[in-house]
């Protein structure tokens, strides 16, 4: 296999390119010859003239190639115009078969790609290239998906010179489509494929679900307009700077155990939805995501030395034109370092499509490499034009360094009023009981140990006591426990209105249907007024259909040699006294 790529900003400049390769496959034989076209800014006119040039030279030559953001020309970022990528196979065969999507024919397309690849005779890999925004295709890669699967499958989806623009095309020989597939197969008893990845995005923030999606139209994550998400926690207003302000900040997934990121394209403030590059199923758990430098930068680092190990004869990047925005005037120190490994060409896309385990999954935001040989390990052949500057001002670099900053400066102190409201909530939660929302006997046990060993030394009057509801268990037998915790809610409100007439008192569910209280700096006698009281009015109210309640109550007040186990010990024995001697009644230890 040899690679020949080229770059060109007028198409009057390929016929030079062709004479090139022309001179070298005079003096070489080969199996086939495929020209991969991307072009970031010729019309359909100027694609129609270089394929008819191609075929003059090389009329039985395969011709795939695509619109794109951005070409990858030896590593570089092309100048705008097209890359032709020259692949010269010795025992290889390649041949192309451009799709038009039907309305609502996306199923019949993924049937279709997969009887081509099942049927074509000792096939190594495929490549998909495609519309994926006029046409969906989620539900035409789980159709291809289900071919054999020891073919290796790649691909990726057209883009604009605008990332965000809808029109795109894809093409082979002779034709262009603006909503289609273009699949190229591969096949030889020498061809060797590799293909993988790398992202370098991190989830950013708690797991979320989309609990509302139509398509590829997001209108809710955990129940709050996805707009508003973005809003709350990365300041990023649902508004015609939405996209120019999102890029660095896609949705994560996971799908089949891989993270796969998912762009939002554009939104609807009257709706509060944003339009994905890709669908998600509902339920899906997601997260907000950004992209780290380093973690990026260790990725493709990664990625570079499996390539080197694989020592291909050719590479081809199939990059996300986000990744190309995200890096700006650094893109070329991400892609160039292949160029050290072998010929290295490509394109940016609207979506990166691979085949990881049984499942064919669209990427966005992702970098994959593909590495080809024949036979056995290449040797290196660096091109040297990977690290090609891109010129770009001072105040640009600076306000995209700025608004990363301050747009996760945002989501850190909004996360962060989140989680001290959480843990606020938590430990609310924790000290109280839910049902009637008394501290609960973990909570009021602590503080009246503290209280007396506080009031010990003081000589301040303390007077602990426990009340329980009569014959409870008869409530919940007779009318059931939803009725009996309606009596537990109305008769704990009653005791707690009183006791907290008292300054510094306090009353807590002590367990079942049995109350504890502390009344500091009172007497007994006026505590048991205070009980009494309310032990009459309980006695005098008709709870409904269960009728009328009555309260025991034991008392005791702290002595100054008790430990707070005897002063719990004694309003316990009280308790049981005044059950014993006919309830409805208070009586003291």
């Amino acid at each position: 296999m040899r690679q020949f790529n080229y770059e060109f900003t007028r198409v009057e400049d390929v016929e030079v390119a062709l004479k090139a390769v022309y001179g070298y496959t005079s003096d070489h034989p080969y199996k086939s010859i495929l020209f991969h076209l991307y072009s970031i800014v010729f019309d359909d006119e100027q694609i129609s003239h270089v394929q008819r040039m191609i075929r003059d030279v090389y009329p039985d030559a395969s011709i795939g190639g695509t619109s794109s953001n951005g070409d990858i020309c030896d590593g570089h970022l092309a100048d705008y115009g097209m890359v032709m990528a020259v692949s010269v196979f010795e025992s290889t065969e390649t041949c192309t078969f451009l799709f038009d999507c039907e309305p609502d024919g996306e199923s019949a397309l993924g049937n279709r790609i997969r009887e081509v690849i099942d049927s074509t005779e000792n096939i190594k890999a495929a490549e998909i290239l495609i519309t994926l925004k006029t046409i969906n295709s989620h539900t035409i890669l789980n159709e291809a998906e289900k071919c054999r699967n020891d073919v290796k499958i790649f691909g990726g989806g057209s883009a604009n010179v605008e990332i965000s623009e809808i029109y795109t095309s894809v093409m082979n020989e002779d034709s262009i489509s603006h909503a289609g597939v273009l699949l190229i197969t591969y096949s030889g008893d020498d061809l060797v494929v590799d293909v993988r990845h790398a992202i370098g995005w991190k989830p950013l923030g708690k797991d979320m679900t989309a609990t509302r999606i139509e398509g590829k139209r997001l209108y809710e994550l955990d129940g709050v307009p996805a707009t508003q998400i973005y809003s709350k926690y990365l300041d990023i207003q649902a508004n015609d700077d939405f996209f120019s302000n999102i890029l660095e900040f896609p949705i994560m997934s996971t799908q089949h155990d891989q993270h796969v990121l998912r762009l939002p394209f554009s939104c609807d403030p009257e709706s509060g939805s944003i339009l994905l590059a890709a669908d998600l199923d509902k339920g899906t758990k997601v997260n907000l995501s950004y992209g780290d430098p380093d973690v990026i930068k260790g990725d493709v680092a990664e990625l570079v030395e499996h390539v080197k190990d694989f020592a291909p004869q050719a590479v081809f990047l199939y990059s996300c034109g986000v990744r190309r925005l995200y890096w700006k005037y650094l893109i070329n120190k991400e892609t160039g370092p292949f160029s050290q490994v072998a010929p290295v060409s490509g394109f940016y896309s609207s979506g990166e499509i691979m085949r990881m385990g049984k499942y064919l999954i669209e990427h966005h935001v992702t970098l994959i490499a593909i590495s080809m040989r024949e036979g056995e390990h290449a040797k290196a052949q660096p091109t040297g034009e990977g690290d090609k500057t891109i010129e770009m001002s001072e105040e640009q670099k600076m306000h995209g360094q700025i608004s990363m900053v301050r747009r996760l400066a945002t989501f850190i102190n909004v996360t962060a009023t989140e989680l001290r409201q959480a843990n606020d909530e938590l430990r609310q939660a924790a000290d109280t009981d839910a049902l009637t929302g008394l501290s609960n006997r973990r909570v009021i046990d602590k503080v009246v140990r503290s209280t007396i060993a506080t009031f010990k030394t003081m000589g301040i009057d303390i007077v602990l006591g426990i009340a329980d509801i009569d014959d409870f268990k008869v409530v919940n037998d007779t009318y059931g426990h939803a009725e009996g915790d309606k009596i537990l809610v109305a008769i704990s409100d009653m005791l707690n209105e009183q006791i907290c007439r008292i300054p510094s008192s306090l009353i807590g569910r002590w367990g079942g249907e049995e109350f504890l209280f502390m009344c500091p700096r009172v007497s007994i006698e006026e505590a048991r007024d205070l009980l009494d009281e309310i032990r009459q009015k309980i006695a005098d109210t008709e709870f409904g259909a269960i009728g009328h309640r009555t309260i025991s109550v034991g008392m005791t007040e702290f002595k100054n040699d008790d430990s707070a186990d005897d002063v719990f010990c004694r309003a316990d024995q009280a308790l049981y006294e005044a059950k014993g001697s006919g309830k409805n009644r208070i009586c003291i230890k």
